[in-house]
């Protein structure tokens, strides 16, 4: 992090002591307003959180954060090919990669060839569990079925599999041992399948669509987010009846590694992303009218989003910790 970003959180720093004196602004009212403007921020050290990068249109990398290495990534079909980045397993790095009839997810590794895991199909759901241990798959079958499948990240072999009628439309979202966290977007419901077991338990009538096993966390949707009047719900996994925050005109992007807190995005525009408490406090607001999305956590209280400059449809990567922001790499990805 460089100088300037530093003075920045030690001032932020004095000013929190300030809020404690006698006569100072309540936490809740005392929440920054940020105007995320990537050209007059100062320029910090690259991201610690891998990401993609596609300097040209025939070349394409993911950067790995721990050596700023760029780990080649092969084109699947053309130089038309999309590319979103599903995390980081152990040394390789996987991707999911579409163009008009391809797509496929990848595993991509420095001095190893790259590796098909499996080939989708358009609206299957794809993501890596939460550990990186597991990618996890909703696969249409030529029955018609949706089949949630957990597979290995080296190779690509389902480790389980549990089919569903269609109408379930399951999108699996972690695992834990045995247990498989999943949302069902027919009618709205959140089960835990257990492969061991045989079981899937229906333990909320809410739709799953974020959450960690491991940090107790769960993000539900009140009803098929394609639909008017769907809010979000946070709750815990083992207390899904007990509601933390609901927000409706919000939706929770992800949460902070430790659960402690989330990040939310306007369901209607991509302006402004907020930073709460895990029972909702409002944080920080960051706002910039060109636009503005939620990339990752770097930390437990530090996130990086992507950010518009004007119409000219330039992006960078900004970093920002509660009201210090700076700029890290111009957004010249797939």
């Amino acid at each position: 992090m460089n100088t300037t970003f530093t003075r920045v959180l030690v001032g932020m720093a004095l000013a929190v002591t300030a809020l404690s004196l006698p006569g100072a602004l309540s936490p809740a009212s005392a929440a920054a307003d940020v105007d995320v403007r990537p050209l007059p921020l100062p320029i910090g050290e690259r991201p610690t959180v891998p990401y993609v990068h596609r300097p040209t249109y025939e070349s394409v990398a993911v950067v790995d954060p721990a050596t700023g290495t760029d780990v080649p990534v092969d084109f699947v079909g053309d130089d038309g090919d999309s590319f979103e980045l599903l995390g980081q397993s152990g040394k390789g790095f996987i991707l999911r990669v579409r163009n008009r009839n391809v797509d496929e997810i990848v595993r991509a590794q420095l001095g190893v060839p790259q590796k098909t895991l499996v080939s989708m199909y358009y609206g299957d759901r794809a993501r890596l569990s939460v550990d990186g241990r597991y990618l996890l798959i909703s696969k249409t079958l030529t029955t018609g079925a949706i089949q949630a499948q957990v597979r290995n990240t080296s190779t690509g072999a389902v480790v389980a599999r549990h089919t569903f009628k269609a109408s379930t439309r399951p999108d699996p979202i972690d695992v834990s041992g045995t247990r498989v966290l999943v949302g069902g977007y027919g009618t709205p419901r959140t089960m835990v399948w257990d492969w061991k077991a045989g079981t899937v338990t229906t333990i909320a009538s809410r739709v799953a669509y974020a959450g960690s096993l491991a940090t107790n966390r769960l993000a539900t949707y009140t009803k098929d987010p394609a639909r008017a009047g769907a809010c979000t719900v946070v709750t815990t996994i083992t207390r899904p009846g007990t509601q933390l925050w609901r927000g409706c005109e919000e939706k929770l992007a992800s949460f902070s590694p430790d659960g402690a807190r989330f990040a939310t995005e306007l369901r209607t525009n991509s302006d402004v992303v907020r930073r709460r408490s895990l029972r909702g406090t409002l944080l920080t607001t960051y706002r910039n009218p060109n636009g503005l999305r939620m990339f990752a956590w770097e930390t437990n209280t530090r996130i990086l989003m992507w950010s518009a400059i004007g119409s000219s449809g330039e992006t960078w990567l900004v970093r920002c910790e509660a009201a210090a922001c700076e700029r890290t790499v111009r957004g010249n990805v797939g």
